[in-house]
């Protein structure tokens, strides 16, 4: 008798453990916010049926649910499919005309910065939009044919700006030289001021590169300084008047002053376009010898416009206190 129960014994325990399974596996399912976790799941479950001794209507109900759980999750998985090919589709034709506007543009447009942005903002709406990886791939490599000829544009634009710096850099050094010389060795100190100020504004406008510009204004600000301590060596030789050297000494301030805050307009308006330069080649993804260059061209240019801005306010000060010395004798001449 023991043993003729054995196996319904067994088959019930079987059935109970694995009702208590499905249910199990049918809830976490129920609660998986992703629908291919969930279907997974569900084939967990399934595979605990496979070589277990059950009754025959047992095994039915619960494989029953089960194919009704996955009849569920595939009803939401094509469901969940369609939506995303609708959607896919729809952004594809947007984006497709999106690429085909900034084709266009950059066939006509001569403004390359809002050209690349606009580049930049097409290939950002492809990253994150829903679509089948064939039409991103499509998408891309157009919009890259895009991206290679602005470029192509924009290298060429930069080659004409050096050729042109560099004839510009060889004039204006055999100028300032010639400065220099004479600021070391003319007494003609008025025309030869007038002369370093005609080269200085051969300055404004000029196409040249930052580090050229650089080493020529330094080296026309020494022959400034050059001539200002001979004209001061001249005063003091001459016993020129006290007052005459200090109005002298007032009006260079000014126009040092003035240089300054000039000098100071045009780095800032190299910084802006080193920033700009960086976002670009960040944006492009170029390699990071490029980056790192332009960091450490836009550190030298922060530097450089601190040290001007101090220059500044040093030569404010010290002309105020110069302004004031100059009217004291007047104050006791009146007295």
């Amino acid at each position: 008798m023991e043993l003729d129960r054995n196996p319904e014994d067994e088959s019930l325990q079987n059935y109970l453990i694995l009702k208590k399974t499905v249910e199990l596996g049918l809830a976490r399912a129920g609660r998986a916010k992703d629908l291919r976790e969930a279907k997974g799941l569900l084939i967990e479950v399934q595979s605990h049926f496979k070589g277990l001794k059950l009754r025959r209507e047992d095994r039915e109900e619960l494989y029953t649910r089960l194919q009704n759980a996955f009849a569920e999750v595939n009803a939401k998985i094509e469901d969940e499919r369609l939506e995303f090919e609708y959607e896919a589709l729809g952004n594809y034709a947007d984006l497709k005309t999106a690429v085909e506007e900034a084709i266009a543009l950059a066939n006509k447009s001569q403004d390359f910065r809002s050209t690349w942005d606009f580049l930049i903002g097409v290939q950002n709406r492809i990253k994150g939009a829903k679509l089948f990886r064939e039409q991103r791939e499509e998408l891309f490599i157009s919009l890259q044919d895009v991206f290679t000829r602005v470029k192509s544009w924009r290298d060429k634009e930069r080659q004409t700006f050096e050729n042109e710096a560099q004839q510009n850099y060889i004039r204006l050094k055999a100028l300032v030289e010639k400065g220099l010389v004479q600021a070391e060795t003319t007494h003609e100190y008025k025309d030869t001021r007038e002369y370093l100020k005609k080269i200085q504004a051969e300055f404004k406008g000029i196409k040249m590169a930052h580090e050229q510009r650089e080493e020529l204004y330094s080296r026309l600000q020494t022959a400034f300084d050059i001539l200002g301590k001979r004209l001061e060596e001249f005063f003091r030789n001459k016993k020129k008047n006290w007052v005459v050297k200090m109005q002298y000494k007032l009006s260079q301030y000014s126009v040092d002053i003035f240089e300054l805050h000039e000098a100071l307009k045009k780095e800032q308006t190299y910084l802006n376009e080193l920033e700009d330069q960086l976002d670009i080649v960040i944006s492009s993804g170029d390699d990071s010898n490029a980056k790192l260059s332009l960091q450490a061209r836009i550190h030298s240019a922060l530097g450089s416009i601190e040290r001007k801005q101090k220059q500044i306010e040093s030569l404010e000060i010290e002309q105020s206190e110069l302004q004031q010395r100059l009217e004291e004798p007047e104050t006791d001449n009146e007295s």
